[in-house]
């Protein structure tokens, strides 16, 4: 058994248990010191975790370590990397696995992420703000540095 964390729309049990059968719910959290920031993924852009002053809501699941490998679907290993963290939590510490998106552009996501987002989010009774403060920045460089699609002028 092996504790995945999740801070995107695979929060949403029904979505993260189609690539993970064994997938159960361990316990919600709140990441401090952590921003949500929405990064270049293919033709869209998809949240990642990075050191900020938030509290970015996420949620801790138990699975068999074999459920991994599917997950490398979802976070393929050119774009993402797999990282164990250290967790202090109410249950005690916990070794989690997360996906951390590797440096590729800032770039605004298509809606159907928002709306993955908003589900999970939804699902678990989180509060929204940390995905608006990740929207807005990537609104503001958008509108500052130009649109980051392929095709584009970036």
């Amino acid at each position: 058994m092996v504790y995945l964390l999740t801070y995107d729309g695979y929060m949403k049990e029904e979505k993260l248990q189609e690539m993970c059968p064994s997938a159960i719910l361990f316990m919600q959290c709140g990441l401090k010191d952590c921003a949500l920031e929405f990064r270049k993924f293919y033709e869209t852009a998809m949240p990642t975790l990075e050191v900020g002053y938030e509290i970015v809501p996420s949620v801790i699941w138990t699975l068999e370590e074999s459920d991994l490998q599917d997950m490398n679907a979802v976070y393929p290993n050119e774009i993402y990397e797999r990282a164990v963290w250290n967790l202090k939590t109410e249950k005690g510490v916990l070794d989690v696995m997360v996906f951390l998106m590797r440096e590729t552009p800032f770039a605004f996501p298509k809606e159907k992420e928002v709306e993955a987002m908003e589900e999970a989010y939804e699902e678990h009774s989180f509060d929204y703000s940390c995905v608006e403060n990740a929207l807005d920045r990537a609104k503001d460089r958008e509108e500052t540095y130009g649109t980051l699609y392929q095709g584009t002028d970036r």
